[in-house]
């Protein structure tokens, strides 16, 4: 999901459905949606936050180690997730 430059500044921005003061301009968020034979366009889904754990593959294989996630000490939620080219080498 995107949100815009205003949303952001006002407190407005809309994720799983509520108003959030957020600092972020995209949070993760998974929609399904069916056009039936008449053109119709339904929603059937969505989740946000950690309900798209299921298509975050590393997720699945940090739940099998020791460990875990490991993420109680870290300023927030997957702060360890970096961009390919941001990590040092």
């Amino acid at each position: 999901m995107s949100f815009t430059p205003e949303a952001l500044a006002n407190g407005s921005a809309i994720y799983n459905y509520a108003a959030y003061k957020m600092n972020m301009p995209e949070m993760q968020g998974i929609s399904v949606f069916f056009k039936d034979a008449e053109g119709n366009v339904f929603h059937t889904y969505s989740c946000y936050a950690r309900g798209v754990d299921m298509l975050n593959t590393a997720y699945h294989y940090l739940d099998l180690v020791p460990k875990g996630r490991d993420e109680a000490g870290l300023a927030w939620p997957m702060a360890w997730v970096r961009l390919r080219d941001e990590y040092g080498s």
